[in-house]
């Protein structure tokens, strides 16, 4: 299901990276890639596919500069991390932190008993949020330590993202968006139409979600749901925003990737992968 985020975020490459972005073509995967993140500075990524491997590359030059192997079965989740660390989790229900230069984990996260899909790093980088098919959400602190466990979900979790005070979004197959505080409490449930596959949060607390229906939603940090539209004619399964927060990509289990303007939510581009 998640293997059309990498090629949303590829596919659609000059939005949401900038010209430059087009001179990497990233080869190294002996199969699908499951998931992409960069480094703040766009410079490196890191990549997840289903041949078990996490690779680091140069942007700029596509060059592979690590290989990293160690989970058993394919990587779902990356993330990067503060200080140059990246975090790699798939079907083994496990999450690796690497430091560049090393070809073993610094450190191993475990305790979830499913498939970990989706990675989130806090905005003050010292908590890494995990979701997973075990019907939980863990917050693992990076300096080390127990993580907090946060459950409500009714089945798969699909997708987190922090805003910008703490407040951590998931969304699952159970059709529901949680959003919970970061200082702890009842948690903020808002009951959606449909299963959903994947969310993403701008850096203005914008949070979109997409699902089973095709639809695209907005909702505010208080759980109202702002607009919705549709996107797809078949389930999204991914979605990215471009820096600058002009344009969100949407892509649909068919292959088809969708370019709306962030403010009216109006389609600019079809692409096709």
């Amino acid at each position: 299901m998640k293997t059309t985020l990498a090629m949303c975020l590829m596919a659609t490459a000059p939005f949401l990276f900038g010209v430059a972005a087009l001179g990497a073509d990233l080869r190294g995967h002996g199969g699908p890639v499951r998931a992409i993140a960069v480094t703040a500075d766009g410079q490196t990524a890191i990549t997840g596919g289903f041949d078990a491997k996490a690779i680091i590359w140069s942007i700029k030059t596509g060059e592979a500069r690590e290989v990293l192997l160690f989970h058993d079965g394919q990587v779902d989740a990356v993330a990067a991390l503060p200080q140059g660390r990246f975090a790699s989790a798939g079907a083994d229900g496990r999450i690796a932190v690497w430091e560049a230069g090393r070809s073993t984990p610094v450190a191993v996260l475990q305790g979830h008993s499913a498939p970990v899909v989706s990675l989130a790093v806090a905005p003050d980088g010292s908590t890494l949020a995990s979701a997973s098919w075990d019907g939980s959400v863990r917050v693992w602190p990076l300096s080390g330590g127990e993580p907090r466990v946060l459950e409500g979900h009714r089945g798969n979790v699909n997708a987190v993202a922090y805003l910008s005070d703490g407040t951590l979004a998931s969304a699952g197959y159970d059709a529901a968006v949680m959003l919970w505080p970061a200082e702890g409490g009842a948690p903020v449930r808002v009951a959606m139409p449909a299963p959903l596959s994947t969310l993403v949060a701008t850096r203005s607390d914008r949070v979109f979600v997409g699902g089973a229906d095709g639809k695209l939603s907005e909702l505010n940090r208080g759980g109202t749901i702002l607009a919705e539209v549709a996107a797809s004619s078949s389930p999204i399964t991914a979605l990215a925003v471009t820096a600058n927060e002009r344009y969100i990509a949407a892509s649909s289990i068919k292959g088809e990737i969708v370019l709306l303007d962030v403010k009216s939510l109006q389609p600019v581009r079809t692409f096709s992968t």
